[in-house]
């Protein structure tokens, strides 16, 4: 159900079945000296994919870049400006529904997207574009929520978590042969948001934000996935019965 796989011709039979796409994003930002750097969008796409092959629903090509100026200041990481993420957004929107897609899912695995993407949807609302078109991140359910503290308590942190890492350690465990793995202090400091990139890295130098990313296991992520699946599933068959006006 990967829509680069197919040929326009199959994506015609599907419109005649089915008005739904899923649309994984992300970010490539700095996950500390314990993750990588493409967490987010390799989290967004994996669940967005095993969601797409459980309930037969087409799955877009991946947005890998997300709106992440306050990491700036850690090399590798790559950001996007919001107004150019919100008209990339309005775009890959205005394409889908120019060809009969009328439920338009962005499956999220990073913060900073979030507003943007909203503000793209009251945009395109505002010029009358029909459909529904909505950001469902991949952690925000009360199941996954409960997953992660059941797994990590007041470890899981605010970035660079064990549980995004543990999901990534599931997904491509090969990756994390060279990746710390020494454990250390979890410190909680008091600050103001949003910050710079500067900002950022002098309040969290190795960019970890409240994280004990060592703590992280295939074992955790795999528990953790088949959560944040079945959550999605659980809120795509709500979407389904919605009345497209």
């Amino acid at each position: 159900m990967l829509l680069e796989n197919l040929a326009y011709t199959e994506v015609e039979d599907y419109l005649k079945k089915k008005d739904i796409v899923l649309i994984p994003i992300g970010s490539v930002e700095q996950h500390s000296p314990y993750g990588l750097i493409g967490t987010d969008f390799i989290i967004s796409e994996a669940v967005a994919r095993a969601v797409g092959e459980a309930m037969t629903i087409l799955v877009a090509p991946t947005i890998a870049y997300g709106v992440s100026p306050h990491h700036m200041a850690f090399k590798g990481t790559v950001s996007l400006n919001p107004n150019t993420m919100m008209g990339v957004i309005s775009d890959i929107v205005q394409s889908f529904v120019a060809h009969g897609f009328k439920r338009i899912l962005f499956v999220n695995g990073h913060g900073g997207n979030i507003t943007p993407l909203k503000t793209a949807f009251k945009q395109l609302k505002a010029e009358n574009i029909p459909g529904y078109f909505d950001v469902i991140s991949w952690y925000d359910s009360n199941k996954v929520r409960k997953a992660c503290k059941d797994a990590f308590r007041d470890k899981e942190g605010r970035h660079a978590t064990p549980s995004e890492v543990s999901l990534t350690k599931f997904t491509r465990p090969a990756e994390f042969a060279t990746k710390a793995v020494d454990q250390k202090t979890v410190a909680k400091p008091k600050y103001y948001w949003p910050l710079s990139g500067e900002e950022m890295r002098s309040v969290f130098p190795d960019g970890r934000m409240e994280s004990a990313p060592w703590l992280a296991t295939e074992e955790k992520g795999r528990l953790i996935m088949a959560k944040a699946v079945e959550a999605l599933e659980k809120k795509i068959k709500e979407i389904i019965k919605l009345k497209i006006l």
